[in-house]
């Protein structure tokens, strides 16, 4: 009796991701896309901060999104962040220590391509590291 419990459940569940799955590939727009991130830390001017990088590429869009945060020093200032060694965006800290930046080509905003090997720094403007990571 416990084993036909057990097997029945089983199936349940199996019955449930067979539902799940494809409606999830349909939210993605069905294009196949590739979620990657990456975990920011802190440099040695900045052992604090913390952060991430996620991006999402689709047949269809780009997006990446780069937080950060744990930098209330900076609060006011900008800051640069390069992607694959290259100036991407330079936004404003809050007054919280934190920026969020993101940007997706849907919207018409420049993406940059990442792949598994690409890199994302933090930079103040006089070029001091504040955190970096790499996907």
């Amino acid at each position: 009796m416990r084993r036909t419990s057990l097997i029945s459940a089983l199936i349940g569940c199996f019955a449930v991701m067979a539902v799940i799955a494809p409606m999830a590939a349909a939210r993605d727009g069905g294009g196949g896309g590739v979620t990657r991130t990456a975990a920011l830390h802190g440099s040695v001017s900045f052992p604090g901060a913390t952060g991430h990088a996620s991006s999402k590429t689709s047949t269809e869009e780009r997006e990446l999104e780069v937080e950060v945060q744990h930098i209330r020093v900076l609060a006011g200032k900008r800051v640069n962040v390069f992607v694959n060694g290259i100036k991407w965006t330079s936004p404003r800290v809050s007054s919280l220590g934190a920026f969020n930046v993101q940007r997706s080509t849907e919207r018409g905003q420049r993406v940059p391509r990442i792949t598994s090997s690409s890199t994302v720094r933090v930079r103040t403007l006089g070029g001091t590291l504040i955190a970096s990571g790499s996907f």
